[in-house]
């Protein structure tokens, strides 16, 4: 079977924090038996002198961002893509962007993963113009209604693409999204029934302040310490200054060797993953914390319910819990043992099954398959 492998902007032979899911689904679908996987460059967003102009005055009035592809980069990618099934004759096309397919000419067959939809991010986080949104969704689209199947992160995208895009619900498939980790770090099964330590150690993982809802974090763990529970907070993803009981750890390069190692220590550092989100189709760091039996705290926003199963994995609190909301969860946890450590053992075992691409994989292949 011949595979054509589209990438977005990221590169999927990197593991790096953009690509973790791309590097997965790359690297399963090469190594499977009797498949040769092709890959198209990564799509190279660079502006022409009129998209320079216009993003520049649209944002320094309107204070968005126009949109979030050029539409000349788009144009460049579908070309390349076409260029790549013209010559290598591919059984399947497989992407996990709409932006490099919108001018393709998708003649065979089709799978298309996505971890969310415009619609979706319209609805609960417009950081994009109107007009950006039309057209993304139009871009979108396309992708959705050709696919012959469609995987997605969560139940909350499923439903999202099969009552909005009206997408045929036998070729939606849901996959939670999970996590690649080297053999060499993942950590023994058992040897993950720690008791909470003290201090209590919070781990957030993030890029975006808002978004991820680190604002929310450092409230819950001043709020734990003013209660009397001396508690720690690390932040991985973002660089800012260190505060009382928090300490800010910056960006890693997984990509480099040590760096990737100090990055998952922090899951070995911590008792508790903090996803305060306010949107997240998917968190992929959730499935990385499930390896190292790692429970998560979080709420109901996006596709969280997906990742997180509550009281079984962790604790999912209603869409946009305040940090009291957290601070009382918390505590509950910490003063029983016992339900802290079959969090524990729940989640690595929930990671053993179905968050690692070994397995994920696997169910991969498998719709591929059905699809040709």
């Amino acid at each position: 079977m011949k595979i054509l492998y589209v990438p977005g902007r990221w590169d999927p032979t990197v593991q790096n924090e953009f690509s973790g899911s791309d590097f997965g689904a790359y690297n399963m679908l090469k190594k499977q038996l009797g498949t040769e996987l092709f890959l198209v460059d990564p799509l190279e967003d660079q502006p022409n002198f009129f998209e320079k102009v216009v993003t520049k005055i649209y944002k320094l009035f309107f204070k968005k961002r126009l949109i979030k592809y050029y539409p000349s980069s788009i144009k460049k990618a579908g070309k390349a893509v076409n260029r790549a099934i013209a010559k290598v004759q591919p059984d399947v096309i497989f992407s996990k962007y709409s932006a490099p397919m919108v001018y393709a000419n998708i003649d065979r067959t089709f799978v298309y993963m996505c971890d969310s939809t415009i619609k979706w991010t319209k609805d609960v986080w417009p950081a994009f113009s109107k007009l950006g949104f039309w057209i993304m969704e139009n871009w979108e689209a396309k992708s959705i209604h050709e696919s012959d199947r469609l995987i997605t992160f969560s139940e909350e995208s499923a439903d999202v693409i099969k009552k909005y895009y009206k997408k045929d619900p036998e070729k939606v498939s849901v996959l939670p999204i999970p996590a690649y980790i080297p053999d060499h770090i993942l950590p023994d099964s058992e040897n993950i029934k720690k008791e909470i330590g003290e201090p209590f150690r919070l781990l957030l993982v993030g890029k975006r302040y808002y978004l991820r809802g680190m604002d929310i974090a450092i409230k819950t763990a001043n709020i734990l310490n003013t209660k009397g529970y001396p508690t720690e907070l690390r932040i991985v993803g973002y660089s800012g200054e260190d505060q009382a009981h928090v300490k800010f750890m910056g960006m890693y390069e997984k990509e480099q060797p040590n760096a990737l190692m100090a990055y998952f220590d922090c899951f070995n550092w911590a008792d508790l993953l903090i996803h305060p989100s306010r949107f997240h189709s998917a968190g992929i760091v959730i499935s990385e914390a499930a390896a190292f039996g790692l429970p998560t705290i979080t709420n109901a926003a996006g596709g969280l319910a997906t990742s997180v199963q509550d009281d079984i994995t962790g604790i999912v609190l209603p869409k946009l819990s305040p940090p009291s909301a957290y601070v009382d969860a918390i505590i509950s946890l910490m003063n029983d043992k016992e339900r802290y450590i079959k969090y524990r053992v729940a989640a690595r075992k929930r990671f053993d099954e179905e968050l690692n691409w070994e397995v994920a994989g696997l169910k991969l292949f498998e719709i591929v398959q059905e699809a040709l």
